[in-house]
């Protein structure tokens, strides 16, 4: 009988040790929802008629001699982007994964979901410090306060050997 309790006692602490992973991480600050592997999802090749891409914005992305074509989705926090078009900005890289540079004004968020898991590409906005961010490395995790508002084209490698603190322009182009 004293073997069978101690079983039961063993399996019940293993439980809980298993369990309390997540209260140390959401404790030290860990703001990530899904902690697990994810599969980056693909660039939309949406059929005609979807609104976020056939409503899309087309924007030139400039630095030094270099032109990178990109655009923006149709919704309320890329509209609001596009509306303060052309923008001078300076960006830094962020955990070799992307780069980012804090806009002048911080962007809507209606409609916006509550996180995203950006891909190479993407072209994001962080809510939270009012940033644009250019994403050139699968290696971002998803976030809440992450809204993905346009997708970049072209090699990504541009994007990562982008200078510190360089100076790029975004401008519509349609």
């Amino acid at each position: 009988m004293s073997r069978g309790l101690l079983v039961v006692a063993l399996l019940a602490a293993m439980s809980l040790s298993s369990c309390g992973g997540a209260d140390r991480d959401a404790a030290e600050g860990d703001n990530r929802s899904d902690a697990t592997p994810r599969t980056p999802s693909p660039t939309p090749t949406a059929p005609e008629g979807d609104a976020e891409t056939s409503s899309s914005t087309p924007v030139r992305i400039s630095f030094g001699d270099t032109e990178l074509a990109a655009r923006l989705l149709d919704n309320a926090t890329a509209r609001d982007l596009a509306a303060q078009l052309p923008l001078t900005l300076t960006f830094h890289d962020h955990n070799s994964v992307e780069k980012t540079a804090p806009l002048l004004h911080k962007l809507s968020l209606d409609g916006a979901p509550a996180g995203h898991d950006p891909v190479a590409g993407d072209i994001g906005y962080w809510a939270p410090d009012g940033d644009l961010v250019l994403y050139y490395d699968d290696g971002a995790p998803y976030w809440d306060g992450i809204v993905r508002i346009g997708e970049l084209d072209g090699d990504m490698a541009t994007v990562r050997r982008l200078p510190e603190g360089t100076r790029v322009t975004i401008e519509t182009t349609g």
